[in-house]
């Protein structure tokens, strides 16, 4: 089978929603059932759909049917697109005023993303927000399935599926170091012979062990021969919990640079300065898919960021 643009013409919305029923269903029957269609029904639409995209989607055999590697990757973009189509039947709903869905890393609400939204808001006033929070794979899982039409913070290229990387468009907006502090009481504050090892046996408040932040300060740990910390306390996605936990409990976190510039730290708190234990900078960018990037808000709210960025980090 060859792709043709031609043969799209004839697809509908429920060839779309064909692909989720199958993966949930295993079995066209069943999905003939949810669809209101007969068997052969649904085995036809398979075949349009395949015909209309030039490849194999489903895999039949005497225990039912299954995607194909084709079908998943479709079934993923299928997905972003209804749920573009459910957002933009909502803004059409909503007396015309365009909401924009934007994740983001929650470091970036105490300053970065306000200045940029505030920008933005004195020349497009009508501008609605819905504004999700979450750890990396999450906010990119969730730009991936449609659910999002932006997402702003870091990204490490060397942890994403291969198959998202062609169709994500990244800007890069700041960097910005991430640190350890702690309260400016605690004895470690303002010491610059502090050895790593010695930093294990403290108390420690940090994000889950699966989160970029935490990968990156073990990793550091083990180049110098040394296990990494054993949190007393978890907290994920969460930076203000972790500065304020930090500070009423005595304990060291990890955070970027930029969260101790706020009214949170306000002055209780400091970066560790330890020249042994140098992590590298967090890389902050605004990302989206291929087809959301010619959206007007998304374009103007990429716009607002790179005039508003630069006070907050370097590039």
């Amino acid at each position: 089978m060859t792709y043709s643009p031609h043969r799209l013409d004839g697809l509908r919305l429920r060839h779309l929603r064909l692909l989720e029923l199958i993966d949930e269903h295993r079995s066209l029957r069943a999905v003939g059932a949810v669809l209101n269609r007969t068997q052969p029904a649904v085995s036809q639409m398979v075949k349009d759909l395949e015909y209309a995209l030039g490849v194999t989607l489903v895999d039949r055999s005497v225990r039912g049917v299954e995607l194909t590697a084709a079908g998943r990757l479709a079934l993923q973009r299928a997905r972003s697109g209804l749920a573009s189509l459910h957002q933009m039947a909502m803004d059409l709903n909503a007396d015309q005023s365009p909401t924009l869905r934007v994740g983001t890393n929650p470091a970036l609400i105490f300053q970065m993303l306000p200045a940029a939204m505030r920008l933005l808001g004195a020349e497009n006033p009508r501008l609605r927000y819905r504004l999700r929070t979450g750890i990396v794979g999450e906010m990119l899982g969730a730009l991936w399935n449609g659910n999002l039409d932006c997402y702003i913070g870091r990204i490490d290229w060397d942890r994403i599926p291969p198959d998202m990387v062609p169709v994500l468009r990244h800007d890069p907006l700041i960097r910005t170091d991430l640190v350890l502090a702690c309260a400016t009481g605690h004895p470690l504050a303002g010491r610059t012979d502090i050895d790593p090892a010695e930093l294990a046996g403290c108390a420690w408040v940090l994000p889950p062990a699966d989160s970029n932040n935490r990968v990156v300060l073990e990793t550091a740990f083990r180049n110098h021969g040394v296990a990494g910390p054993d949190p007393i306390v978890e907290l994920a996605a969460n930076p203000s919990g972790l500065m304020i936990l930090a500070r009423e409990m005595a304990a060291l976190t990890c955070v970027p640079r930029l969260a101790l510039d706020t009214p949170i730290a306000a002055g209780s708190l400091c970066a560790l300065e330890i020249p042994a234990l140098k992590l590298p900078p967090i890389q902050i960018g605004f990302v989206t898919l291929a087809e959301h990037e010619q959206m007007a808000a998304v374009r103007l709210l990429r716009q607002a960021l790179r005039r508003t960025a630069p006070q907050f980090g370097r590039k």
